[in-house]
């Protein structure tokens, strides 16, 4: 059984846990003493269902689990690794698979198929994990920044974005601005934009508008060394989003 404990001396009351957890198993303190800083506690500590959740979002590490199985990612076990270097090996025709002579009505098909899939995904994850999307996005973020080598080589945060913009310009080009209080960007156009609307749900608001904003804050956050809260201001032919550090 997952075992769940927060060091409160390390708290610095952001809430991120409160307001993610999936299971609802912290509640942040309300000190009648307005000089006593606000913090979270575990108060439903059986209901912890070890996704780590908590761990990876809470800015200041105070969030420590144990007694949790683990399962090992596929790519870290040697059979499953073998078996990929083969089928990477073979031949494109081998595996069936050839991209010459595809239309647009083709690409087209592809396309639904995809976004049909992603939807279908979003809210799939969504039915699972409840509270915990926002978690997953983020931590999906997280993952990938090491995807993206060469932000490592920008010291300034503008830097990394004009080069993770020149990396998403055939998929989520934007536009961004920087000040004291948070980073603004303008998708134009956002590749989700049109599965969304297709799927017949709100832009901006859908579950796989909301996984991408997470993920977008998790990755800016892992190569500003920051945590972020994102919101979106509104929904038009652009797509815009707001990232606030916390803590």
């Amino acid at each position: 059984m997952p075992h769940v404990t927060i060091d409160e001396k390390g708290c610095r009351g952001c809430s991120l846990c409160v307001d993610n957890c999936p299971v609802q198993v912290f509640e942040r303190t309300q000190p009648t003493d307005q000089s006593i800083q606000a913090t979270a506690r575990v108060v439903r500590a059986g209901d912890c269902i070890g996704c780590f959740a908590c761990h990876y979002l809470c800015p200041s590490q105070c969030i420590a689990l144990r007694d949790v199985e683990i399962q090992r990612p596929f790519y870290r076990v040697d059979e499953n690794t073998a078996l990929v270097e083969r089928f990477l090996q073979e031949g494109a025709t081998t595996r069936g698979v050839t991209t010459q002579g595809l239309g647009a009505d083709d690409w087209e098909e592809a396309y639904q198929d995809v976004a049909i899939t992603l939807v279908s995904l979003a809210d799939a994850i969504e039915s699972i994990m409840g509270r915990g999307l926002n978690a997953l996005g983020r931590r999906s973020g997280v993952v990938a920044a090491p995807h993206f080598p060469e932000l490592y080589e920008e010291r300034d945060l503008a830097g990394k974005l004009t080069r993770l913009r020149k990396r998403f310009r055939h998929s989520f080009d934007f536009e961004f601005s920087i000040s004291d209080e948070n980073i603004a960007f303008t998708f134009m156009p956002c590749g989700l934009h049109s599965i969304v609307e297709e799927s017949g749900q709100q832009v901006g608001e859908a579950v796989l508008c909301r996984l991408f904003h997470d993920f977008w804050a998790g990755l800016i956050g892992n190569h500003d060394g920051k945590n972020y809260r994102y919101r979106v201001p509104d929904v038009g032919s652009e797509c815009r989003l707001i990232l606030t550090p916390v803590g």
